[in-house]
Order: C-alpha cells, then sequence, then structure tokens
C-alpha cells in the first residue's frame, strides 16, 4: 500500500460514484419504470451497506488480505455492470444485477479507509489530502457525465460505469501490502465499545444524518429535472458540491486542530438543517439553489472526516475495518435504505419538494442525538 495506490482508489471509485449517483435514477427513469420502482432499486445500494461492509470488514480484520479483498472486489464488481444491459428494463432482473454490483463495490470504503487513516496516521489533516482525490474523481465523473449522457443518450450509462470500475480494478493493483502495526490485545472488544453511550449517540446520529441525505442523492436530479434544469446544469450543480468539499478536504487541518472533531460534527449536523430547508422551498431560485450546494462542504466534507476521525480514535488498529463497516451500515446501509424509501412515498403522496423539507427535518433529530456526545473531552473525546 502507499499514497499513489489510495489516491487512484479514491479517484476512481468516487468517479464511479459520480457516474451512478446523479444519474442512476434517470436511467432507469429512462427505460420506463415508476417511481416506486426507481425508489425500491435506488435503495439496492443502501440495503447493500447493511450487509455488505460488515462482510468485507470481518475478512479484512480477520486476517485477510485488505488488498486482496479489494482486487477481488472490484474485479466482480466490473463484471456486473456488465450485465446491466442485459436486464433491460425489466424491474425483477435489475434488482438482483444491481444487488451484486453494490455487494461487491461495499468492499471499497471500508477497507479503502481504514487503510488510508493507517497511511495517515490518525491525522486528519493528512488525510484530507488523500481523501480530496476521491472528490476530485467524483467531479470528473459527474461534469464529464452530463454531456456525454447528453449526447449518446441515457441508455449509455452501464457501459461507461463497467469502464470507471475496470479503473477501479486497476488502482487495486497499484497497491502493495503491509501489515498492520503491532500493539497490545485491544482494550475493549468492538461489542463492549457499542455499548458507551457516547458511542451510541455517535451511530444514532449518524444514522439519521445519511436519512437525511438519502433524499438528496437518490432524487435530487429527478427533482431539479423536473424544475427544467438541463442535465448538464444537474452535473454541474453536483460538481459545485464536490468543489467545495474538494476546499474544505484541502485546508481541514486548521479546522480539526482548533475546534475538533466533536464541534465540528456537531456544526454540520445543524448546516445540514439549512442545507435542505434551502432545497425543499428554494431550489426554483439558481442562488439559495447554490448555497445549499456550497454546504456540502460542511454536510459531507466536514461530517465525514469528524466521523473518520472520531472512529480512529475509539477503536482499535485491529478493528478499523470492522468500524468503519459499522459506520457504512448503520448509516449508508439502514438509514439511507430508510430514507430513500421514505422518500420515494413522501414523492408520490405529498410533492418532491416535501421530501427535502423531510430530510430537514431528519437532521434536527440527527443534532438532537448527538447532544450525548457535547460532553467534556474527559468524557467523550
Amino acid at each position: 500500500m502507499n499514497a499513489g495506490g489510495i489516491r487512484a482508489l479514491y479517484f476512481a471509485y468516487f468517479t464511479y460514484v459520480g457516474l451512478f449517483s446523479p444519474y442512476l435514477s434517470l436511467y432507469l427513469a429512462a427505460l420506463g419504470l415508476t417511481i416506486a420502482q426507481i425508489g425500491v432499486l435506488m435503495a439496492v445500494p443502501q440495503v447493500l451497506r447493511i450487509v455488505g461492509p460488515p462482510f468485507w470488514g470481518w475478512l479484512a480484520d480477520r486476517g485477510g488480505s485488505r488488498v486482496l479483498l479489494l482486487r477481488v472486489s472490484s474485479v466482480g464488481a466490473c463484471l456486473s455492470t456488465l450485465l446491466l444491459p442485459l436486464a433491460g428494463g425489466h424491474f425483477a432482473a435489475l434488482l438482483p444485477v444491481l444487488a451484486l454490483l453494490f455487494f461487491m463495490t461495499a468492499a471499497q470504503m471500508p477497507i479503502g479507509e481504514a487503510m488510508a487513516m493507517q497511511l495517515a496516521g490518525g491525522d486528519a489533516g493528512r488525510y484530507g489530502r488523500l481523501r480530496v482525490w476521491g472528490s476530485v474523481g467524483f467531479i470528473a465523473g459527474v461534469v464529464a457525465m452530463g454531456p456525454v449522457l447528453d449526447a449518446w443518450g441515457m441508455h449509455s450509462l452501464p457501459w461507461w460505469m463497467a469502464a470507471i470500475l475496470a479503473a477501479l480494478a486497476a488502482s487495486a493493483w497499484m497497491m502493495r501490502v503491509i501489515p498492520l502495526p503491532a500493539g497490545a490485545p485491544p482494550t475493549l472488544r468492538v461489542r463492549e465499545r457499542l455499548r458507551e453511550p457516547r458511542v451510541q449517540a455517535f451511530f444514532a446520529s449518524a444514522f439519521l444524518m445519511i436519512f437525511a441525505h438519502a433524499g438528496l442523492y437518490a432524487f435530487l436530479s429527478l427533482y431539479l429535472a423536473q424544475l427544467g434544469y438541463s442535465k448538464t446544469a444537474i452535473g454541474l450543480l453536483w460538481a459545485l458540491g464536490v468543489v467545495a468539499e474538494i476546499g474544505i478536504f484541502w485546508a481541514q487541518r486548521g479546522l480539526f486542530e482548533r475546534f475538533g472533531a466533536i464541534r465540528l460534527l456537531d456544526a454540520s449536523l445543524w448546516v445540514a438543517v439549512l442545507r435542505f430547508a434551502l432545497i425543499g422551498l428554494s431550489a426554483h431560485w439558481l442562488p439559495a439553489l447554490v448555497l445549499a450546494q456550497l454546504l456540502h462542504a460542511v454536510t459531507f466534507g466536514i461530517h465525514h472526516s469528524a466521523t473518520v476521525a472520531m472512529l480512529q480514535r475509539w477503536f482499535e488498529p485491529g478493528q478499523q475495518a470492522r468500524a468503519q463497516a459499522l459506520y457504512m451500515m448503520i448509516g449508508y446501509g439502514l438509514g439511507g435504505a430508510l430514507g430513500v424509501l421514505v422518500a420515494s412515498q413522501v414523492w408520490t403522496a405529498v410533492s418532491p419538494a416535501a421530501v427535502f423539507l423531510v430530510s430537514s427535518g431528519a437532521a434536527v433529530l440527527a443534532g438532537a442525538a448527538f447532544r450525548r456526545c457535547r460532553a467534556p473531552a474527559a468524557v467523550c473525546p
């Protein structure tokens, strides 16, 4: 493992995310699926994050080669993407294909994040400068695909996804294996750590924060298209948020040294309340939408780095892959899956704008849940 391999992994993986996250719902709509069917299929990656990350994280922490697991899973993801055109517009065929795809890609982040934090030595500044390449990759994917899909049509999306996943597999072969640092046995088992009130409060807030973001990730593109934005404009708006994210990843060391992970994570939850309210109430007004996307620097960038820092502090080196997997499972798995399903129901039963107002309310609950971690450093470091 080296810094170049980690950067390449982040870049390729998030270029792939930049393809499917904004555009998969549009692809499914182009196939003629209903909003209810799209909601179920867009929940598949969240559901697979319930079972996938714990499986891969357990393998990694139990002595499985992290690099080998990344190689196997990335090749499997690339091959499964090639099945999407064969599934066509058949909901029953798309469901298992997407399940296989997202099970394979569920390995990348819990293992990759644990490796990145090991390389960074727990330094949020060094971690941010590795993780920023994921943001650069996301921009590359989301900006490039808008004009490409306008020119080639939505049905070409699976082939572009397969090409990027092939690059992801290549990045895994750039890495070399280094052993985990030797040390004393863990002072607490993972199960015992999860009994701590501060850790429970953290995971409750993570669940609600990702629940709040689920409607954004699944339906923002459809919402903006309904308001009259072009695919190119939608791609640029997604990219704007990630540009802000890049800036915060690059400059976050000073923020973490001054305020600490706990305060920054707490602030990100309340900024999310404002961001989702702006989208729900004012997305037709471009300046408000631009501001909402710029706030992605806080609601994702700061929240994510603070989360990784807290997990790195609370869990032992040999527990890191499982800790990251737990965050993926509880946040992106349970919270994300439920968030997408609730958002699809709110979209149909109330209105598209109401989806984002529900997200704002969920962020309020996330802030309330996190209050238990707003304790003195001796209690909740």
